[in-house]
């Protein structure tokens, strides 16, 4: 097998950043377009008018984008990386429970389960490997 491949975890966690990455793109678009489509009450956690946070949203999805396939291409600092903006990602995620909850909660799960991928999930490189019989 060869040394760069990411394998199945890593593959997995390159694969869901980039699409919560696609999925808080679309969020900025919405926010920017339509900003008529997000009910935000008055007990709702809103940090920026929907102009700003469409743009930071649209911006963060680019990163996730990179960092997923940095993943994907095995790049030795994409795996701290990827872990840092997942988690960055799930806290970021509760600004929007109050307008899209079940959105939120489910990009929330995806993140939980790339940081589980690229930690617990991630194979060991430093075990010694046997030969194939």
């Amino acid at each position: 097998m060869d040394e760069k491949y990411p394998g199945g975890w890593g593959l997995f966690a390159g694969l869901m950043l980039i699409l919560v990455g696609v999925f808080n793109g679309i969020q900025g678009i919405v926010a920017l377009t339509a900003p008529e489509r997000l009910f935000v009450g008055e007990e709702h956690l809103v940090l920026l008018d929907f102009d700003r946070w469409g743009w930071v949203l649209l911006f963060w999805g680019v990163i996730l984008v990179v960092a997923g396939g940095a993943l994907l291409a095995a790049a030795t600092w994409a795996r701290v990386f990827g872990v840092t903006v997942a988690l960055l990602n799930a806290v970021g995620q509760l600004t929007w429970l109050g307008t899209q909850p079940w959105l939120s909660l489910l990009l929330i799960a995806i993140d939980i389960g790339v940081v589980w991928g690229l930690t617990a999930g991630w194979p060991d490189e430093r075990t010694e490997r046997r030969p194939q019989l």
